[in-house]
Parts: structure tokens; C-alpha cells; sequence
């Protein structure tokens, strides 16, 4: 079987042609020819490389980032998935048999996101059971990454040998700054979160070296790393972690397209753009700062990177625009499928947009 790829990677041959790949970023995507899916009583189009993702909301989140996508509501937007928990376990696993079933043989990538889906370790490790009874009838995850802030896996560190026996591509762990003070400022895990301490994290990532590929994810902040000195120092730290691999992401641009509140104020007011850190590890292509090496970029439907070398880590800098992401979901080509939880199958993150299936009301219980 031939995998699809999910975004474009290119390795720049001179500076113009970098310069270029800034200025035009998620642009340069080329979009593959789509392919049709016959599901729910109709013909889809379909990305190659579409990921899926059950939301994951089985209790509220362990941290309340300030940063956090899932308290944005666009302008057209209808409601937020976030404000509806899991509460019938049994119902959601079934739902979700049932709305993979037609992606039999149809390669995925599994996202594993939404609010924080180490916070209720029983739904974990039923989800994780679920979608392995469905790898064994055809499902195919080509790709199986969870994105987390970590606190369950502190709290419940045999998730890391579920995850492990599950076959997880990579963990990407949410920490925004090396000082925990600081990275509380941004990050505001519940207070009874042993992770938020950086002795806890730290036992953390070396518990989980032994057991799955651990890639650091930090959000771009004014408050916290700014500058490319922020960069090294954050660098150094996590290499002292065992961390091989390492991506800085600019809070996504949203562009005026989602309602405002204290969320769009404190992302517009923290927003580091991106092109001045690329500047400084790499003016040209020639005379990068020493120490850094450009490896190539990566291009997809609504973000950019570049990647580097630095010392022994795999470096990467990402930046992404909502309204591209939106554009490309109003297409008539389906991006991304998302399981909401009430059991919606859409194309989107808002559950009343791209709805490919809805769940059938349940019976009512009979009074004997």
C-alpha cells in the first residue's frame, strides 16, 4: 500500500528560494487529487492523508492555557465541543466503531487532542482498546500521535506501557518554558497537577523515554520564549531531558475571524512572530547563526515549517493561520474528520459544520 503524505516536504537550494518559502509559506501547499469515499448514505471527497480525531473530553481539561483553541468561537461558529463532556461511555465507544467502520483500508492519521485525553484514564485506555479491536478489522492509523500536556501520565504512568503496546508514533508534550513559574503563567495547570512541577516533569520525560518518542512542544509567548537566546536556553534544558526533538510554535493567527474574548485579547497581545527568530537562526541561506543547520521545510494545507539541527536536536518552527484552515474546510473536500462527543462525525471542529453523520437518538428507558 502506498501511504499518502499529509503535507510537502522541500529543502530550499538557495536563499531567494527560502525567502520565498517564508513569504509564501502554507501557500506553497499543493493540494493531491482527492478521492471519493461512498459513507453514510453519500459520496465524499476526501484529502489524502486526512487525520481523524475522537475529541477528547471525558472530564474537563487539568490546565486552563491561556492560549487555548478550544475556547475560540468563530463568527459563523455554533458551539464548542469543549463545553459537552463524554458521559455515556458504552454509547461513545460504539458510536465510534460505528463511524470508522466505512474507513476500512482507508489510511489515517490518528490525531489524539481536543481537551487532554491522559485526564481520565479509564476513557484512555478504552479508546486506545477500541481503536485496536478496529485495527484488527481493517482500520487503518498509518500515523498515531497524541498531542498532551502530560498530567495524566504523571499521575498514571502505565499509560505510557498502553500507549507503547498501542503502537503511538510519537507524544508531542505541551511545555512552554523552562522556568515553572513562568510556564504556570502560561500554561495554569489545576493546582493539585504534580506535573506543573519541573522535578515531576522532568521524572516524566524520563519515564516515557524508555517507552515511546517524545517530541517538546512550545508555544511561542512574549511572556515566555520571545527570542532566539530564549530558543538555546529552552534548548539546552530539554536536551539535559533526554529530548531529542523539539518544535516552537507561533499561537496560530487567527485574523480577526473569531469572536473576541479574554483568549483572542491575550493571543493577539503574546503573539511572537515567527519571522524574526527565522531571521536570526538563518539570515540566508549561507550564513545560518553558528551551530544551527537548515534541514529543509514543510508545507502543509494551513501551516509552515523549518527544521533544523542544532547541537544534537532536531529543531522545528511552525506557524499556522486559522482562516487558511477554515478556507480549506469549506471546500467540498474533507480535510479532517473529528468524532465529537455527542457523537457527531464532521469535517470540522465546530460540530454543526461538514457533518458527515450524526448519532440516532437512544430510546427512552420503559417504567416497568
Amino acid at each position: 500500500m502506498t501511504l499518502p503524505s499529509r503535507n510537502q516536504f522541500r529543502v530550499a537550494a538557495t536563499a531567494a528560494e527560502l525567502a520565498r518559502f517564508r513569504e509564501q509559506a502554507w501557500r506553497l501547499y499543493e493540494p493531491a487529487p482527492p478521492t471519493e469515499l461512498a459513507a453514510f448514505g453519500q459520496h465524499w471527497r476526501l484529502r489524502p492523508g486526512l487525520t481523524f480525531t475522537p475529541f477528547a473530553n471525558a472530564v474537563r481539561c487539568t490546565a486552563h492555557c491561556a492560549f487555548c483553541s478550544e475556547e475560540l468561537q468563530r463568527y459563523d461558529g455554533h458551539q464548542l465541543t469543549a463545553r459537552r463532556l463524554i458521559d455515556d461511555y458504552p454509547a461513545y465507544f460504539a458510536r465510534l466503531r460505528e463511524v470508522l467502520r466505512p474507513f476500512r483500508h482507508w489510511p489515517l492519521g490518528l490525531s489524539l487532542s481536543g481537551l487532554e485525553a491522559t485526564a481520565e484514564p479509564r476513557w484512555l485506555r478504552e479508546l486506545l482498546a477500541t481503536l485496536t479491536a478496529l485495527e484488527a478489522e481493517g482500520v487503518v492509523f498509518d500515523e498515531k500521535v497524541l498531542y498532551t500536556n502530560g498530567s495524566g501520565l504523571a499521575t498514571s504512568p502505565d499509560l505510557a506501557l498502553a500507549l507503547q503496546d498501542f503502537g503511538l508514533t510519537r507524544l508531542e508534550l505541551s511545555r512552554c518554558h523552562d522556568d515553572e513559574g513562568v510556564n504556570q503563567q502560561i500554561m495554569r495547570f489545576n493546582r493539585n497537577q504534580p506535573i506543573r512541577h519541573n522535578a515531576v516533569y522532568a521524572h516524566t520525560v524520563g519515564w516515557l523515554h524508555g517507552h515511546l518518542a517524545v517530541k517538546n512542544s512550545c508555544i511561542l509567548t512574549r511572556l515566555g520564549i520571545a527570542t532566539l537566546p530564549d530558543v538555546e536556553r529552552y534548548l539546552a534544558w530539554a536536551a539535559g531531558l533526554g529530548v531529542r526533538q523539539v518544535v516552537f510554535r507561533e499561537l496560530s493567527r487567527l485574523e480577526g475571524s473569531y469572536l473576541p474574548n479574554v483568549f483572542t485579547d491575550w493571543i493577539e497581545q503574546q503573539r511572537v512572530p515567527i519571522e524574526p527568530l527565522l531571521g536570526a537562526v538563518a539570515p540566508t541561506l549561507d550564513a545560518p547563526r553558528p551551530g544551527w543547520k537548515y534541514a529543509g521545510s514543510t508545507f502543509g494545507y494551513y501551516y509552515y515549517n523549518e527544521h533544523y539541527r542544532y547541537q544534537q536536536l532536531e529543531v522545528i518552527f511552525e506557524t499556522s493561520s486559522y482562516p487558511a484552515l477554515q478556507a480549506a474546510n469549506a471546500t467540498n473536500v474533507l480535510q479532517k474528520l473529528i468524532l465529537h462527543s455527542d457523537g457527531t462525525l464532521a469535517g470540522d471542529w465546530d460540530p454543526d459544520s461538514r457533518v458527515l453523520s450524526r448519532a440516532q437518538p437512544q430510546p427512552a428507558a420503559t417504567q416497568p
